[in-house]
């Protein structure tokens, strides 16, 4: 399909040639290569629309920028380049073309969204890894969740996709809403409530009404939801939606008689789960805790209602792995684990990590390296303090990075103002097989430095 054909719909102007879809769309200009599409967003401090020249130089094929900042003689100067002018803020614009796009794709069966206030990751790279093999399947990739990352995924997809996988995250409420809007998904699932975000959101029940509004696309055929947050469940039921799948101890996809062990150097997670067919199976896979098996769950459910039987899912599982940043094991040279939780931490998360280090029979000693949990609020200090009272309990020994552990009683003697001062630290008590360590940390804190040192 010709860009021009979604042009009018979208109410954006191409200018320029006139390139086919799908389109490899970048929103950093550092990252555009030659033959790829680039975005002009205003940043909150740098605006894009200033290195519109510089991808031009680099060969890009299209450029998406405001009309107002559109100079004629680009074209002349670059045919081999299409512009499109938005009259509003490009991602608004971008969205537009997207949704166009998403329309036209006459083999599309489904348009899947996940979020959550964790495990959406998770559930999204789990639900890829059981659907890939039956479905032409099109995905967000890396951390995607925004609206102008979903457009970007979009844009990118072949004409020949059957299902859409999108992944929607937000800090504030109605960007959700706007990502649904533009592109509203037929399955929706909702992998948890819980305090995150309290800077923007003030409550649970903020936070609830935040994530509940992927559940009001126009398109939607089916929610599927946790079934053991019973605020979830309610307004589930409040919302009088077509159709309901819940996942977890209770519902329809369940998990049962689960259990973590430690086995030479990694978590090993065993359950029984039911599928939507009411089949049941065993479940033996390297997870970094139980709690993974919520995101698990609400991705067989998904799997269950696109038409898989569970024969069908229970031998895709395997390919369901933790990934970089959320639970995956490293070694170190010395031979210690390393439990990569770094990628981001709420109090839900760090709770739960907490949980599998006390609950598995770890035969050495066990680290935590845990950052502070950001965008809290006020609640943040109450949250970080509880926190600390779990870590003393559960480690052998302890370490704290981030301004937040500063406000908290107690926690002076476990704390270190710098990354260097805290691997130094770490390498002191020479940590060595059997040993595991688990590093977790909201992203403004960078612990992959962390961990990268270790594994030296």
């Amino acid at each position: 399909m010709r860009l021009s054909r979604l042009a009018s719909q979208a109410g954006v102007t191409v200018k320029g040639v006139d390139p086919e879809l799908p389109l490899i769309i970048r929103v950093d200009s550092r990252e555009t290569q030659k033959g790829e599409g680039f975005v002009a967003l205003h940043g909150a401090k740098v605006d894009g629309h200033r290195f519109i020249p510089d991808v031009l130089a680099k060969g890009a094929s299209l450029i998406v920028c405001e009309a107002g900042s559109y100079r004629d003689e680009w074209s002349s100067l670059y045919p081999q380049c299409a512009f499109v002018l938005t009259p509003e803020r490009c991602e608004y614009g971008l969205a537009s073309l997207a949704s166009a796009y998403l329309r036209s794709l006459e083999h599309l069966r489904e348009t899947i969204a996940i979020t959550g206030s964790v495990g959406k990751t998770s559930a999204k790279n789990d639900t890829k890894a059981l659907l890939e093999d039956y479905f032409k399947l099109h995905a967000a990739g890396g951390n995607y969740n925004t609206l102008i990352g979903c457009a970007v995924t979009v844009l990118a997809a072949p004409a020949d996709t059957e299902i859409m996988l999108l992944e929607m995250g937000a800090n504030h409420h109605g960007e959700i809403a706007a990502m649904v809007n533009y592109l509203p998904p037929t399955i929706a699932a909702i992998t948890e409530v819980a305090p995150a975000h309290l800077e923007s959101f003030a409550s649970l029940e903020g936070v609830l009404q935040a994530k509940s509004e992927i559940l009001a696309s126009k398109n939607l055929r089916c929610a599927v939801i946790n079934g053991d947050n019973g605020m979830l469940c309610r307004r589930a039921e409040e919302l009088r939606l077509p159709e309901v799948i819940r996942f977890g101890r209770r519902g329809e996809v369940l998990f049962a008689r689960e259990r973590l062990s430690w086995e030479k150097d990694h978590f090993t997670v065993r359950a029984i789960l039911t599928g939507l067919d009411g089949l049941s199976f065993n479940l033996s896979l390297p997870l970094a805790g139980v709690h993974q098996l919520y995101p698990l769950c609400c991705a067989i459910a998904i799997a269950g209602r696109a038409g898989l039987s569970s024969r069908e899912i229970a031998a895709s599982l395997p390919k369901c792995r933790n990934s970089a940043g959320r639970g995956e094991i490293r070694l170190s040279e010395s031979g210690a684990a390393i439990l990569d939780e770094c990628y981001n931490a709420s109090p839900a998360a760090v709770k739960a990590s907490l949980a599998a280090m006390d609950s598995a029979d770890i035969p050495g000693r066990r680290f935590l390296i845990l950052g502070e949990m950001l965008e809290l609020g006020t609640a943040s200090v109450s949250e970080h303090g509880k926190i600390f009272e779990r870590a003393l309990h559960v480690s052998d020994l302890l370490y704290l990075f981030g301004e937040e552990w500063k406000n908290v009683d107690g926690t002076a003697d476990y704390y270190y103002d710098s990354i260097d001062a805290l691997i130094e630290a770490v390498d002191g008590t020479r940590p060595g097989e059997g040993d595991v360590i688990l590093v977790k940390g909201s992203r403004g804190n960078h612990l992959e430095r962390v961990v990268r040192a270790l594994e030296l």
